[in-house]
């Protein structure tokens, strides 16, 4: 996968609904990252689309899933 903001169609319109801005978005809901997403975050930074610094900073948040009520 490739995420490139320079290039991103909807860059500055949607960046609210981007993974790299909800990846290090602060909450106070704060929790740990999951193996899955601190590999996410490593190939990030590798491609040089977030700086190590905001990385370390980075943590998840439990948010409510509404495709998730339907499920039954």
């Amino acid at each position: 996968m490739i995420v490139d903001c320079q290039t991103c169609p909807v860059r500055g319109t949607r960046c609210e609904d981007c993974m790299v801005t909800a990846m290090l978005t602060i909450s106070v809901h704060d929790l740990p990252l999951d193996p899955a997403e601190r590999e996410a975050l490593t190939m990030l930074v590798s491609s040089g689309l977030v700086s190590a610094t905001e990385a370390h900073q980075a943590t998840a948040r439990r948010e409510a899933w509404p495709g998730l009520a339907s499920v039954g």
